[in-house]
């Protein structure tokens, strides 16, 4: 069961097609509930692989660090990495603010309810689709920083099972006016803050999580989720270049229209 999570994960993170959905669709019908913090590990997961494929731009970031933290109160004036950093550091206030204050009830239900789920697919198939034609050529510099809190809105909306946070704050970022490619890099880098901030609000509940799940399960799902997000990031990467990410909507659509006919009908 942990190697399935594992791949369901890594697979559904990645693609536009949201893994909390698939998370919630799984524990509907197969009646499987494992502990959020095992949900956590497996996108740790996810994160190893983001740390190594953004390997190189993470060093350029760690070099500018000390540059921004001398210069950020004229952020304005910023460019290149340190820019990037400011950037990173603002889109994740929504997403921070949206995080730790939504009722915990309200989550719950949508993991009970598919026509929640599926309402919330169909609104990522919708802004990936209309996302298609916009292919900007906006880079790190020339991007407002009321674009970067309206993109770590939409990941902190990614909270919804259904909301793709891959898919939402990539195609955002491409109506904005932001290169695609680069749009795909700066939701990578929006994701580390981001698991490692819901890492450190459950991390306590580490040895709960083991006496539930076991460590070999643990440890066969975070390494499941390893293998098959590099395939899937690589994969998004790929699809993003050659202007196809909206390839994802119809998927989107059908499976949200059939939990929410199924679920109400």
């Amino acid at each position: 069961m942990a190697v399935i999570l594992g791949i369901l994960q890594g697979v559904t993170e990645w693609l536009p097609i949201s893994s909390s959905g698939h998370l919630a669709i799984f524990q509907f019908y197969f009646e499987e509930k494992p502990p959020i913090l095992f949900d956590i590990i497996l996108h740790l997961g996810s994160l190893c692989v983001i740390l190594y494929i953004m390997r190189d731009e993470i060093k350029e970031i760690m070099s500018a660090l000390p540059g921004f933290l001398s210069n950020y109160k004229n952020y304005t004036n910023l460019k290149g990495e340190q820019r990037l950093i400011g950037l990173v550091i603002i889109a994740s206030i929504p997403t921070a603010i949206i995080g730790f204050n939504f009722n915990s009830t309200v989550i719950g239900d949508f993991y009970s309810e598919m026509h929640l789920v599926g309402g919330c697919l169909v609104f990522t198939g919708i802004i990936v689709w209309f996302s298609k034609d916009y292919s900007g050529d906006k880079q790190i510099d020339d991007f407002p920083i009321k674009n970067a809190l309206v993109v770590g809105f939409f990941q902190g909306l990614a909270i919804l099972p259904g909301v793709s946070r891959s898919g939402t704050t990539i195609a955002i970022s491409k109506i904005l006016g932001m290169n695609p490619v680069r749009a795909a890099r700066f939701s990578f880098l929006l994701f580390i803050p981001a698991i490692l901030g819901a890492t450190l609000l459950k991390i306590e509940e580490i040895d709960e999580t083991i006496s539930d799940v076991g460590e070999l399960s643990l440890i066969l799902g975070f390494i499941s989720s390893v293998i098959t997000s590099y395939f899937s990031i690589n994969l998004l990467l790929i699809l993003i270049k050659k202007q196809q990410f909206h390839y994802f909507t119809p998927y989107c659509l059908v499976l949200g229209t059939f939990l929410i006919y199924t679920s109400l009908f």
